[in-house]
C-alpha cells in the first residue's frame, strides 16, 4: 500500500543555496509513495506583523550554516528507493497551498533583466487575502497561481555541490510557472535513489521573471514519487492533462529555445508515432515556446502543445 509522508521544513530537513555534493536522505520512501513537504521563504526580519514569521524559519536561520553560493531553502532530499541512473522519477504535483501569510519580491543591484538599474536593493511585501486567492500590491491584485520554482533530483556525487541558482538536466531553479497542482513532472534519475528536493515557493511568476522574483512565499506541496524503469530520459519535461511542456535551458536564447523545440518533437515521436516531419511541422502549427525565465544566469524556454488535436 502506497504511504502518504510527512516532512517538514527545519534545520534538520533543509540545504541551503547548493544541491549536489555529499547529500544523504532526509527521508526514504518506497515508489508511488507520497510527500507532504513544506518549504520555506524569507527571512525573520522581514518587515511584517512579527507572528507571520514561522519559527521553523527563525531556527533554519540560527542554526544551519553550511550554506552554498546559493540563496534557496531546500527540503529534502527525499530517497527514492530502488531509483538508479537511467531511470525517470515521475512526480505528480498533488497538491499546491500558499503556507504563509504573505510573501515578497526582491529587486537589487546587479539583479535582474536590468541588472544596472539599481544601486539599492529593494523589497516588497504582498500580503494575502484571508483565502489566499489574492495578493495585494500597491494598487494591484493579483491573482495567486502557486508553484514551487525549484524540484529537482541530485546530480552524480563527483560533480561536487552546485549552486541552487542556475536549471539543468537534473532540473532545479526551473522556475516554470506551469509546474502547477496536476501537473507531472518528470526528471531524469542521475543518481541512486534519485534524491528529491523541493523548495522556492512562488504565489504567481509572470513568464521571464524579469526582476528576479516572482512572489516569493512559503508553499506546502503534495507529491507522488514513481519510478518509471530504464527509459534513458536526459532532460526533463511535463505534462498536464493533454498538454506537453518541453523544457530548454542554456545561456544562450536561441541554443535554449531549439532544446524546447526538439525535445517536444521528440515527445511527438516517441509517445505519438509521428515521423519528425510530422511533429516539427505540428509544432510550427500548434506549439507555443515561451520565455521561462530571464534571470538564473542559464535561460529557460518551454514549449506547450496540447496533444488532443492528434486523432489516437
Amino acid at each position: 500500500m502506497a504511504k502518504l509522508h510527512r516532512l517538514e521544513a527545519s534545520a534538520d530537513t533543509v540545504v541551503w543555496g547548493y544541491i549536489g555534493g555529499r547529500q544523504r536522505p532526509v527521508l526514504e520512501v518506497e515508489p508511488g509513495d507520497s510527500v507532504l513537504l513544506r518549504s520555506v521563504s524569507g527571512t525573520p526580519d522581514d518587515e511584517v506583523p512579527h507572528d507571520w514569521i514561522p519559527d521553523s524559519l527563525k531556527d533554519i536561520y540560527r542554526k544551519v550554516t553550511d550554506r552554498g553560493p546559493g540563496v534557496h531553502i531546500l527540503t529534502g532530499p527525499i530517497a527514492i528507493k530502488g531509483a538508479s541512473p537511467g531511470d525517470t522519477l515521475a512526480v505528480d504535483i498533488e497538491r499546491i497551498r500558499i503556507d504563509a501569510a504573505y510573501g515578497f519580491n526582491y529587486m537589487g543591484p546587479m539583479s535582474g533583466l536590468f541588472y544596472n538599474e539599481m544601486d539599492e536593493a529593494e523589497v516588497a511585501i504582498v500580503s494575502y487575502d484571508e483565502e489566499r486567492r489574492f495578493g495585494r500590491l500597491g494598487r494591484a491584485t493579483i491573482p495567486l497561481r502557486p508553484f514551487f520554482g525549484i524540484m529537482g533530483v541530485n546530480p552524480p556525487e563527483d560533480w561536487g555541490r552546485i549552486t541552487s541558482v542556475t536549471p539543468g538536466r537534473y532540473g532545479g531553479n526551473m522556475d516554470n510557472k506551469e509546474l502547477t497542482e496536476g501537473t507531472t513532472l518528470y526528471l531524469p534519475v542521475m543518481r541512486e535513489e534519485a534524491l528529491f528536493y523541493a523548495g522556492d515557493g512562488h504565489g504567481a511568476q509572470g513568464d521571464g521573471e524579469i526582476d528576479v522574483t516572482a512572489i516569493e512565499t512559503s508553499l506546502e506541496g503534495q507529491f507522488k514519487l514513481d519510478l518509471l524503469r530504464g527509459t534513458g530520459q536526459s532532460w526533463p519535461y511535463a505534462r498536464r492533462g493533454s498538454t506537453l511542456i518541453s523544457m530548454g535551458f542554456d545561456e544562450d536564447w536561441a541554443t535554449a529555445l531549439k532544446a524546447s523545440a526538439n525535445q517536444m518533437i521528440g515527445l511527438l515521436e516517441l509517445q505519438f508515432g509521428l515521423s519528425r516531419r510530422e511533429a516539427y511541422r505540428l509544432c510550427s502549427i500548434c506549439a507555443d515556446f515561451r520565455v521561462t525565465q530571464a534571470v538564473n544566469g542559464i535561460k529557460g524556454v518551454h514549449g506547450l502543445f496540447d496533444t488532443s488535436v492528434i486523432i489516437a
